[in-house]
């Protein structure tokens, strides 16, 4: 169904003020799914919200806190807060840090899923910061030639200043993350083959089994490498759980830099652009009408359904009401 965006902003507070959040958390977590509706990543969207509900009616929680400090570094206990608020937080001591200071690292552990990882670090972009996120969670991705989960499906996400268009990469290095299982089983849709095996280790094209069994890495050996290492950035270097059990003791490392740093931001920003347009001006294969630059297919879709609204499922939409 279609929906204006104000009333999917009132609806999601709504169901999230009624699981016990605050106002201001509730409108954090919101706006963070939000974005990931507007930019076309329904997967890490509305879908969410009774996950987060059903998370935070359990466990003990404490206050989002800092508990180590050298140097440039910062550990950050994310005292078992839902991962959208924990990493937002986390995201503001960076920027602040890197402003201050010309860089900043911040770890961070004892949180839970935070969903879109792009939109942390295009907090830092959008301060005229460059913002790296690498994240963890639970198993999910079997090692190259593996059919066993051990790895997340641990998120890389890159956010850089420009004058043009957002640069805003933003990538699992699953083969097929967990929201696009979840959004498969609501639509009764199989998923491509060669992607998934199912709790027995067997090859499957079926969501609600790849759910309970596990995927591949993207790109082979290659996607591989890049989850294991995001697994040790954010799971062992931050004191948060190596291999974690669902939504335990997930971790995050943030990386942030001030430009300033090393050139004048005008002149960063300025060989930015003249990349971007050397890139989108690259000769192209036949039937290709226009190079995208990561982030900018998001922001256009953005830009439209600010004006028109979303689509929700009515089905959740029954549901959040």
């Amino acid at each position: 169904m279609h929906i204006s965006v104000p009333d999917a902003i009132e609806l999601a507070e709504n169901f999230l003020i009624k699981s016990g959040m605050s106002e201001t958390d509730a409108a954090i977590i919101t706006d963070i799914l939000l974005e990931a509706e507007l930019r076309g990543r329904k997967t890490h969207g509305f879908i969410r919200l009774t996950g987060i509900k059903n998370r935070y009616e359990q466990g003990e929680r404490t206050e989002i806190q800092i508990d180590k400090e050298a140097g440039m570094c910062v550990r950050i206990d994310g005292g078992n807060q839902p991962g959208y608020l924990v990493a937002y937080r986390a995201m503001e001591i960076a920027i602040e840090r890197a402003k201050r200071n010309g860089a900043s690292i911040v770890g961070v552990y004892n949180t839970s899923h935070c969903g879109m990882a792009g939109y942390y670090v295009d907090m830092a972009r959008k301060a005229d910061i460059v913002g790296l996120l690498f994240a963890d969670c639970l198993p999910r991705i079997t090692p190259e030639g593996g059919t066993e989960a051990l790895l997340g499906t641990n998120p890389i996400a890159v956010g850089i200043p420009s004058n043009t268009v957002p640069l805003l990469f933003d990538m699992s290095t699953a083969a097929i993350t967990n929201g696009d299982l979840l959004v498969a089983i609501r639509d009764g849709a199989a998923i491509p083959e060669g992607l998934a095996f199912d709790s027995e280790g067997e090859p499957t094209t079926d969501a609600e089994a790849a759910l309970k069994g596990s995927v591949r890495p993207f790109g082979g050996h290659k996607g591989f490498g890049l989850a294991l290492v995001t697994q040790i950035l954010s799971g062992v270097l931050v004191n948060a759980a190596t291999i974690p059990p669902p939504g335990t003791n997930y971790g995050l490392l943030i990386v942030a830099i001030d430009p300033t740093s090393f050139v004048p931001l005008a002149q960063f920003k300025t060989e930015v652009d003249k990349l971007v347009t050397r890139v989108k001006e690259n000769p192209r294969e036949s039937g290709v009408a226009e190079i995208l630059i990561p982030g900018e297919r998001a922001y256009r879709q953005r830009d439209a359904h600010l004006a028109d609204g979303i689509h929700l499922d009515e089905t959740l939409v029954d549901q959040l009401t």
